[in-house]
C-alpha cells in the first residue's frame, strides 16, 4: 500500500474538512439565491405588468392592432421587455414578431399564465420559448377594453438569461472564494506542520541512529507537548539499551577472557553442525584450525568417530552429553566432551577437548617405572635367595668357592642398594621445597679432574681422552658435588659406550652469561625417537644384549637431568655427528655463569624449586644411551659408603 507523507495527509485533511464544512452552506445558498432571484424576476415581471397596463389604460385608442404593435415593439425596445397582447387564444401584438407574421403564431389561449391571468389572478410561468429559443419569464394580466382594444390578456415576458447571468456570477464568486480558501488552508497548513515535521523528522533520525548502536543519542528537540511522552519513551530506551549493553559487554569480556584462558579447547557448533567459535586453547592443540569457522568437525579434526557422535546428537529429541576417547599420533591423546543445548536457533553443541597426552605419558612412566623396580629388584633378590639357600641347605666343603658365592651375593647386594640410593635421590630431587648451595665452580678443573680419574678406563679400551677446555677457569654457578657426578656420569657412559680405539672429545664455550660443556663420543649413536626419553628413569637402549651385560637400572642420565635441572640449566642430546655412518653423540650441559651478585652472596641457599642436596648425591648408576641400558658408575665401593652399606671385601668383584 502507498504510503503518503504526514504532511499531505495534514493538508489533504484540511481540504476535506473544509470541504465538508463548506459545500452544504454553498448548496443551500446557491438554491437559496436562485429561488430568491426568480421570486424577484417574477415580482418585477408583474410589475412590469402593471406599469404597461396602466400606460394602455392612459393612451388613447389604437385605430388598429397594427398601431398596438407598433407601440409594443417601442416599448420593448425601451425596456427590454417582450410585451403580447393576446385576445382569444389569437396573438393581436408582440413586440417580437413582425405584425405581418402574428398569424403564423400558434394559439395561447391555453398557455398557463394566460389560463391564470383569465381566471382573473395575476398568471406567471416559466418555460422554454420555441419562438425566442430561450428560457423566458411570463406574466400576464386580463384586460377589459382600454385603449380602444377588444377584451383579452397583457402578457409581458423578461428573459431568464439575465437572472442566470446574474446566478453565474454570484455562483463564481462562490467558487473562487472556496478555492481561496483551499489554497490558503493548504499554504496554511504546510507553514504550520513545517516545525512539526521538523521535529518528528528529528525524533525519527534521532530513533533510527539508536537502532544503529548509538546508544549515546538523546531526543533534545521536542516539536510538541503531545510527543514528549514519545521523546521521553525513546530516550529511556536508549538510556536502558545503553546500560544492558554496557553490561552485555562487561559479561562477554569476562566470558571472553573465561573461554581464552581455559587449557581445555572448546568448539562451538551451530544449529547446522559447523563451527561458530573457537577459544585459543583449541587453535593451538590444531594445527591450522583457527581457519575452520563454518567447517564440519570432520573437517577440523579428521575424525570421522567425532562428526558422528554430533550428527547423532544434533537430531535426537532429547539428546544428552557424551564423551570419547581419541588419539591424534605423534603421542597426543584427548578425552572430548561432547555437551548439547539449545536455544533459538535450535539445538547446538559445545565440544571441550581435554589433553590427555601428560596423563597418559604419565600414567605410562609409572607402568614402567613399577614393572622396572620389580624387574630390577626381582633379579638381583633371586639370585641372593639362590645362593642362601645354598649355603644353608648344601654348604659347599671348599672355602674359595664359598666365598665366591658371598661375593656374589654381596655384589647383588651392592646393586640394590646402589638402585635404591639412585631412587632416593630420585625422590628427593622432585620434592619441592628443596634447596641447593650454588656456589661459584671451576667447570673447566672439574672436568680435567675427571678425565683423569678415568683415563685408566679408557686406556684398557685404547680410547683417547680430549680436553679441549683448557687450562683457564670457566666458572659456572653449580654444586661442586653434583657437578663432578655429572660429568662422571656423562664419560663414563660414552667410554663404555664407544668401540675400542676411538676418541671421547670433552669441550666447552662461554658466551651470554651461558657455559655450555660437551662430551663427544664415536659410539653409535642414539635413534632419534630415543633421545628425549633417554633422560627418562629405567629407559634402556637395549642393543644386542649389552643391557643384560652391564646389569644398570637405567637411572644415570634421569640423575644428570635432575642435577642440571636443580641448577637451573639444561642437558639434552645431539645425535648422529656422522651422518654418513650415522654414529657419533654428543651431549650438552648448559650452565650460569656467575653474576656479581652471587659472587657477593657465595654460600647462601638458593631456592631452585626442584633441586637436590648435591652432598648426599651418591654415585648412582650410569645411563646407557649408546648400544645397551645404562650402567652403574665405576667406583662401587664409593657409592656402598655413600649409602650406609659396609665396603665390599678387596677383591670383589665390580661392576664394569
Amino acid at each position: 500500500m502507498k504510503q503518503y507523507s504526514l504532511r499531505k495527509r495534514l493538508v489533504v485533511g484540511t481540504w476535506l474538512l473544509l470541504i465538508v464544512a463548506l459545500l452544504p452552506p454553498y448548496l443551500y445558498f446557491d438554491k437559496t439565491l436562485r429561488r430568491d432571484v426568480l421570486l424577484e424576476a417574477k415580482a418585477r415581471a408583474a410589475e412590469n405588468v402593471d406599469t404597461t397596463y396602466w400606460l394602455l389604460r392612459e393612451h388613447q385608442a389604437f385605430p388598429s392592432y397594427q398601431s398596438l404593435n407598433s407601440w409594443v415593439t417601442e416599448m420593448s425596445r425601451r425596456t427590454g421587455i417582450r410585451i403580447t397582447y393576446i385576445v382569444g387564444g389569437r396573438v393581436m401584438a408582440d413586440s417580437d414578431v413582425p405584425y405581418e407574421r402574428l398569424t403564423t403564431l400558434e394559439d395561447h389561449a391555453g398557455r398557463p399564465e394566460v389560463v391564470l391571468a383569465q381566471a382573473g389572478t395575476l398568471g406567471t410561468d416559466v418555460r422554454f420559448s420555441a419562438t425566442l429559443g430561450k428560457d423566458l419569464i411570463y406574466a400576464a394580466r386580463k384586460v377589459d377594453g382600454i385603449a380602444g382594444l377588444d377584451p383579452g390578456t397583457l402578457r409581458l415576458a423578461l428573459p431568464l438569461s439575465v437572472v442566470h447571468d446574474r446566478l453565474d456570477r454570484m455562483e463564481k464568486g462562490l467558487v473562487w472564494a472556496f478555492l481561496f480558501s483551499l489554497l490558503a488552508s493548504g499554504a496554511l497548513g504546510l507553514l504550520v506542520t513545517r516545525p512539526l515535521l521538523r521535529g518528528i523528522e528529528t525524533m525519527a533520525m534521532a530513533a533510527q541512529a539508536i537502532g544503529q548502536g548509538e546508544f549515546g543519542r538523546r531526543i533534545r528537540d521536542i516539536p510538541g507537548r503531545e510527543l514528549r511522552p514519545l521523546a521521553h519513551a525513546i530516550n529511556g530506551m536508549a538510556h536502558n539499551i545503553e546500560q544492558h549493553l554496557h553490561q552485555l559487554n562487561e559479561q562477554k569480556g569476562r566470558l571472553e577472557a573465561v573461554f581464552n584462558g581455559m587449557h581445555e579447547g572448546v568448539m562451538v557448533l551451530d544449529a547446522a553442525g559447523r563451527i561458530e567459535s573457537m577459544n585459543h586453547a583449541l587453535t593451538a592443540m590444531f594445527t591450522g584450525i583457527g581457519n575452520k569457522l563454518g567447517a564440519t568437525p570432520l573437517e577440523a579434526t579428521m575424525k570421522p568417530e567425532l562428526q558422528r557422535m554430533v550428527d547423532e546428537m544434533l537430531v535426537a529429541p532429547d539428546p544428552r552429553g557424551a564423551s570419547m576417547q581419541t588419539d591424534l599420533g605423534e603421542g597426543r591423546a584427548f578425552e572430548i566432551s561432547l555437551v548439547p543445548f539449545r536455544d533459538a536457533s535450535g539445538q547446538r553443541m559445545v565440544l571441550v577437548f581435554h589433553d590427555t597426552s601428560e596423563r597418559e605419558k604419565l600414567e605410562r612412566i609409572r607402568r614402567d617405572f613399577v614393572a622396572n623396580v620389580s624387574h630390577e629388584l626381582k633379579t638381583p633378590l633371586t639370585s641372593i635367595k639362590g645362593y642362601a639357600e645354598t649355603l644353608l641347605e648344601a654348604p659347599p666343603s671348599s672355602r674359595d668357592q664359598m666365598s665366591a658365592f658371598l661375593r656374589t651375593i654381596l655384589k647383588n647386594a651392592n646393586h640394590m642398594t646402589k638402585m635404591v640410593n639412585s631412587l632416593l635421590v630420585l625422590a628427593r630431587s622432585e620434592h619441592k621445597g628443596e634447596k641447593v648451595a650454588l656456589t661459584g665452580v671451576d667447570a673447566a678443573e672439574v672436568l680435567r679432574q675427571t678425565v683423569r680419574e678415568l683415563e685408566p678406563v679408557a686406556a684398557q679400551k685404547e680410547i683417547v681422552l680430549e680436553n679441549g677446555v683448557g687450562a683457564a677457569p670457566l666458572l659456572v654457578l653449580a654444586d661442586r658435588d653434583g657437578l663432578v657426578e655429572v660429568f662422571r656420569n656423562l664419560l663414563d657412559n660414552a667410554i663404555k659406550y664407544s668401540p675400542a680405539r676411538t676418541r671421547v672429545a670433552v669441550s666447552a664455550t662461554a658466551a651470554d652469561g651461558r657455559v655450555t660443556l660437551c662430551v663427544s663420543d664415536q659410539g653409535p649413536g642414539i635413534p632419534e625417537k630415543s633421545r628425549e626419553r633417554i633422560f627418562e628413569r629405567f629407559y634402556r637402549l637395549d642393543r644386542d644384549g649389552d643391557g643384560a651385560k652391564n646389569g644398570s637400572a637405567g637411572l644415570g642420565l634421569a640423575i644428570c637431568r635432575r642435577i642440571v635441572m636443580s641448577h637451573g640449566g639444561d642437558i639434552w642430546v645431539e645425535s648422529p655427528l656422522d651422518a654418513a655412518t650415522r654414529t657419533g653423540a654428543a651431549f650438552f650441559v648448559m650452565l650460569l655463569a656467575p653474576r656479581p651478585e652471587d659472587e657477593a652472596s657465595n654460600g647462601e641457599v638458593a631456592d631452585s624449586g626442584e633441586g637436590v642436596g648435591m652432598a648426599a648425591v651418591p654415585d648412582a648408576a650410569a645411563d646407557g644411551f649408546h648400544a645397551s641400558d645404562a650402567q652403574a658408575a665405576p667406583d662401587a665401593q664409593a657409592t656402598a659408603a655413600a649409602s650406609g652399606v659396609p665396603d665390599e671385601p678387596a677383591g670383589t668383584p665390580r661392576k664394569a
